[in-house]
């Protein structure tokens, strides 16, 4: 029996690294089920190099290259529609293969997601013993399409019942040896991703972790400190902490020792997440001594009504005291406040704002639209606090009893203004000299960027050779005449690439007026008429020109006459027209 699995990246906003995507969850079956549960399975993880940079097209042929037997995705908010529509091509070419779904947006409460008709099993919430009992079930019934397997923690597509709970591994020291296996390398990703705790003593009413887990499992200090030694091996820059609130154990102080002698001669950095209100002068210095060098914390919201709604009170005196030794010891501050919670109005948002500008208490800070996530508290009791949010990730909350939309999205556009900052910030979109002439053809010129002379009748290309961030960049010398060739070019490649981020850019040069303001209405159409993808629902709230979705059209037209630039602009504010600076038009 033969198994791949595959974890999709975070979406990029235009044609950019994509960085992070490290298959862990992944790691942790292939290791659990063949090692410890000995599952005579092939197991596969798609390589980043291959899942980081595919468009679906292109990801669709490596799936079905392999023929895998079952089909494992890992679910996150980012990519689960991806993986879903994936899983639905991939069906349709190999009716045979097995889909199993796991990672947090497999919940009992999510159920657009388990109900899908592609999906054949999914597992809910700790994976590794049950996609091992689920492998050895298929394994020992291979070719019986009829029996059905009652296991705990498992959906099941066919029965679609809620099944029964799976007890929380004991410990995490059978799945915390993937680096040491070498069933991952952290060199590739230049980080080592650890999880020496799983489990939170917290209940945060927006945090799907602590509905997941009833308790703390740990991995042994000798097991941690033999992770640590392979980052040094490895030569990697950073060990990232994943356990979710890094202060909450007990042996605080001694784990602090314990990562200080893991990493003595400063070979890496550490990056966690905790609770400033615990932390202590002696226990920064520790963390300096260690090597950290940035931790994020939760502040949220200072409002009480708010704390109490979310289950999460914050002591502000014992904050600033945990943020300030934490500064003085020379580790960056990341601290998060969230807009749209349940009891927050504009005025304790604004506050809380207020309150972080003025204290200093930061070296960066991020401010997040708050998400109705599957699994939550917040979820299970949405009616009851009124929140109105997205249907599909990233379900951003629209508006609650104290917060209008318009008051959401005001908040978000002050805080970026009282911080100077720009959350999201696009990538630039690759220059091409105006005295390079056109790819003949069509060809890719860098990357995933077309550059397409219509005026040549050029040569369509595969759409597998489409990447997960593309550009089609158009020219001509009269754009009144390609108004459809334009809306083909832009069908051909979403229609085989639903999900990519595409950029479409139509190029003028000297003398070259603007195209009918029709044809550049035709491509917003073609855009969006299919399914909505992730950054189509992420940046719908606060749209920009150009930047509507995950589609972004620019006019670059610096030779165009202002005034007309600037009535389409108004008339057309999905569009991005790009014009010299000293023009007024921005």
């Amino acid at each position: 029996m033969t198994v791949l699995l595959l974890q999709l990246p975070i979406p990029p906003f235009g044609p950019e690294t994509v960085r992070g995507n490290v298959p862990l969850a992944a790691a942790y079956l292939k290791l659990y089920a063949q090692r410890v549960e000995s599952i005579a399975a092939e197991i596969e993880i798609l390589p980043s190099s291959l899942a980081d940079g595919l468009g679906d097209a292109a990801m669709l042929r490596e799936i079905t290259d392999r023929r895998p037997d079952v089909l494992g995705l890992s679910c996150y908010l980012w990519n689960v529609e991806r993986s879903l529509y994936l899983a639905e091509q991939v069906k349709r070419r190999m009716p045979q293969v097995r889909v199993v779904l796991g990672g947090p947006e497999i919940t009992h409460d999510n159920a657009w997601v388990l109900e899908h008709p592609a999906v054949d099993y999914a597992v809910i919430g700790e994976g590794e013993q049950t996609f091992a009992e689920l492998l050895r079930f298929l394994a020992e019934r291979s070719g019986d399409a009829t029996s059905s397997p009652v296991i705990a923690g498992l959906w099941d597509g066919r029965r679609r019942s809620i099944p029964p709970s799976r007890r929380q591994l004991a410990h995490l020291n059978d799945v915390g040896r993937v680096y040491l296996e070498g069933i991952l390398d952290p060199a590739p990703y230049n980080s080592l991703f650890l999880e020496t705790i799983r489990g939170c003593v917290f209940k945060c009413g927006f945090c799907f972790y602590p509905k997941s887990f009833d308790r703390l499992a740990y991995m042994d200090d000798d097991l941690a400190a033999a992770n640590l030694a392979l980052a040094r091996r490895s030569g990697v820059s950073e060990v990232f902490l994943l356990d979710p609130t890094l202060n909450q154990r007990r042996d605080f102080t001694d784990f602090l020792k314990l990562l200080a002698a893991g990493n003595a001669h400063h070979s890496f950095t550490y990056s966690a997440e905790l609770r400033a209100e615990g932390i202590r002068t002696e226990h920064a210095r520790l963390m300096a001594e260690a090597g950290f060098a940035e931790v994020e914390l939760g502040l949220q919201s200072i409002d009480r009504t708010a704390q109490a709604l979310m289950h999460r009170t914050v002591n502000l005196p014992a904050f600033e005291r945990g943020v300030r030794a934490l500064l003085d010891a020379g580790i960056r501050v990341r601290v998060d406040l969230i807009v749209g919670l349940p009891g927050d109005t504009a005025d304790t948002v604004r506050r809380g704002l207020d309150y972080l500008a003025n204290s200093g208490l930061f070296t960066e800070i991020q401010v997040f639209r708050l998400a109705v996530l599957p699994g939550t508290d917040f979820r299970r009791r949405y009616r009851e606090l009124g929140l109105e949010f997205q249907p599909h990730p990233p379900y951003h909350v629209l508006r609650t009893p104290t917060l209008s939309s318009d008051e959401i999205g005001d908040l978000m556009r002050e805080a970026e203004s009282l911080f100077d900052t720009e959350f999201d910030p696009l990538p630039e979109v690759p220059e091409r000299s105006w005295g390079t002439p056109a790819s003949p053809g069509g060809t890719p010129v860098a990357g995933t960027q077309w550059v397409i002379d219509l005026d040549a009748s050029p040569r369509r290309p595969s759409p597998e050779e489409v990447g997960l961030a593309h550009i089609l960049r158009f020219v001509s010398r009269d754009f009144s005449r390609h108004g459809a060739a334009m809306r083909s070019w832009v069908e051909n490649v979403l229609d085989h690439n639903p999900h990519t981020t595409l950029w479409i850019v139509v190029e003028l040069g000297e003398g070259v007026d603007l195209p009918r303001e029709r044809d550049l209405e035709a491509l917003l159409e073609a855009c969006y008429r299919r399914p909505l993808s992730y950054l189509d629902w992420y940046f719908s709230l606060q749209p920009k020109p150009g930047r509507m979705g995950a589609k972004r059209i620019t006019v670059s037209a610096p030779h165009s006459p202002v005034e007309r630039v600037e009535g389409l602009r108004r008339r057309l504010p999905g569009i991005d027209f790009v014009v010299p600076e000293t023009s007024p038009v921005q």
